[in-house]
């Protein structure tokens, strides 16, 4: 009868080593599962938070060529840029609610600094500032490019992504491109030489 019974007690504790570590490799496996979930969703609000920005910047950049500001944007009618720029507008207003429900602290205070220069430019690109210059138009335009690379910045270290962005370098005036046949003539000579 003994051995019945510590067979029986050895039968109950292997099962019940087996429940409690079967229930942590369970419970470890689906918090793996849900932090991929969470920086799947974290990935696209970012995402999509970054392309309504940066639609939001060109816009405004399109809209302020009339002016001589920004030589490089594509021209546009103000008044259809004007509605564009409503759009993407709504459209950054709802990402940046998602960033706000999915960043951390570094990232929300990025993506309420990137905020606040977007609507610099949009001022701009509205003609609501007064007395304003191109060289208004350039730094305004500089503070959005370094709140688009704090951003960035903060964006990656959430998603715990490798490695370091630098910050961007954009030379104003741009240089002039080279012509296609520049380069044509450039490969005949090496061929020939």
């Amino acid at each position: 009868m003994w051995a019945q019974l510590l067979t029986l007690a050895g039968v109950l504790l292997g099962g019940s080593i087996s429940y409690v570590f079967t229930s942590r490799l369970e419970r470890a496996r689906n918090r793996r599962e849900m932090v991929i979930r969470w920086d799947i969703r974290k990935y696209e609000a970012f995402v999509e938070y970054l392309a309504a920005v940066t639609r939001m910047a060109r816009t405004c950049g399109q809209l302020v060529r009339a002016r001589g500001w920004d030589t490089l944007a594509a021209e546009v009618e103000p008044e259809a840029g004007r509605k564009v720029l409503d759009e993407f507008e709504s459209a950054r207003t709802a990402a940046y609610e998602r960033v706000v429900m999915l960043a951390d602290e570094s990232g929300i205070g990025a993506a309420s600094a990137l905020n606040v220069a977007v609507w610099k430019l949009e001022w701009f690109g509205r003609g609501v500032v007064d007395d304003c210059s191109v060289a208004d138009w350039q730094e305004a335009l500089s503070i959005y490019t370094a709140a688009l690379d704090r951003f960035q910045r903060a964006a990656r270290a959430n998603l715990v992504v490798p490695g370091e962005i630098s910050a961007r370098q954009i030379e104003r005036p741009l240089p002039a491109p080279r012509r296609a046949g520049d380069d044509i003539g450039a490969k005949q000579r090496l061929q020939e030489g």
